[in-house]
């Protein structure tokens, strides 16, 4: 996807807004009229069916079984390539309208620049400027050249993913150029005409001083004279309204200039403050660093201190079960031999007969 959406964007450098607009409900008039389409051909497949046909479309008929016309189910590439010029739709409608909100900042700032120029009281300034906006024109000219070029060859790797043809898209990069240079041309007129409308500014002002100049020269005969005095009282209200605002206008703009400074001096100070801070967390990563390589090795030993005072007293535990093991062995042949002495004892005493035990049992009695 990132591959296709650079070529989206090297394929409208130079469209206008108009023409990016134009092409956009294009292709929805096309996809509607194909949803459209699609959607007449069910209706009248489904006029002439029974209910259970409607609800249970089949997918192949008796006639294609046998003919064997049946074509399967659209396959995973066929999903996956259909999906695929949905998105590449997505991301062209997606740079036109970025392409347009950029074309549209890009007026609202020569637009912004045309107005401060108009207060610039130096007209060899102005066409000074005019002279760059020609040249500015004619490079732009130059670069839509250079990009229509190179955009031919990634036509022909993305010709699979794109919408249009490569010579549909050839005949819009055409129509595309032609409304540039259009522009460009309009654009030189209309700084000609600029250049024009100064001069006759200068013209005006030299006509508006050599009528001040008569007027003064009138200004002789007596009867004139309230009336001039009241038209120049109210010239110098008017000038003085207007130079106040012009002061009041050249405050704001110091004020601003101010702040301007001030918020670079605070941005200044921000980042030094983000570089000491920077360094201070690596002055802090490294000694967390020590700190856990000392509580590793600490640790390890506290681990290696158990491991071999366990490990003694796990030698003591088996010592002593060796003992009680041959203790158990050396108790278990007295007992076997005991065992033996009693069945001697019993065989011998069943093989006497009775007085003799009698006998040998009697206890004397004190």
């Amino acid at each position: 996807m990132p591959k296709s959406s650079g070529f989206w964007q090297t394929a409208n450098v130079g469209l206008c807004p108009k023409d990016s607009y134009i092409v956009g409900e294009r292709n929805a008039r096309k996809i509607h009229l194909s949803q459209l389409q699609a959607m007449e051909t069910l209706e009248m497949e489904n006029k002439g069916k029974h209910w259970v046909e409607k609800l249970f479309s089949p997918h192949f008929s008796a006639q294609d079984f046998f003919s064997q016309v049946y074509q399967p189910e659209s396959l995973m590439f066929e999903k996956l390539a259909l999906a695929r010029a949905k998105r590449v739709e997505e991301i062209y409608n997606r740079a036109i309208k970025n392409f347009q909100e950029e074309k549209r900042l890009k007026r609202k700032e020569c637009f912004s620049k045309l107005i401060v120029r108009e207060y610039e009281p130096n007209i060899v300034g102005a066409k000074i400027n005019i002279s760059k906006k020609e040249t500015e024109g004619d490079s732009a000219c130059c670069g839509a050249g250079n990009l229509d070029v190179g955009t031919e060859e990634s036509l022909k790797k993305t010709e699979g993913l794109c919408i249009w043809n490569a010579k549909e898209l050839a005949d819009l990069r055409q129509e595309m150029h032609k409304n540039h240079v259009e522009g460009v041309s309009l654009k030189l007129q209309l700084s000609t005409l600029n250049a024009e409308l100064v001069e006759l500014k200068a013209k005006c002002k030299k006509i508006q001083v050599d009528f001040e100049n008569a007027e003064q020269e009138l200004l002789n005969s007596k009867k004139e004279v309230r009336c001039k005095k009241t038209q120049l009282q109210q010239i110098q209200k008017d000038s003085l309204k207007k130079d106040f605002e012009l002061q009041a206008l050249k405050q704001h703009l110091h004020e601003k200039s101010a702040n301007i400074r001030s918020l670079n001096e605070e941005l200044l100070q921000a980042r030094k403050e983000i570089q000491s801070l920077d360094l201070k967390n690596k002055d802090l990563q490294q000694e967390v660093k020590k700190l856990k390589q000392q509580h590793d090795l600490g640790y390890k030993a506290c681990i290696e201190k158990v491991k071999l005072h366990y490990d003694l007293k796990i030698r003591n535990i088996q010592k002593e079960l060796e003992d009680v093991k041959s203790e158990l062995s050396d108790e278990k042949l007295l007992h076997a031999k005991n065992v033996k002495a009693l069945e001697i004892l019993r065989k011998h005493f069943s093989a006497q007969p009775l007085s003799n035990i009698f006998d040998n049992l009697r206890v004397d009695f004190l």
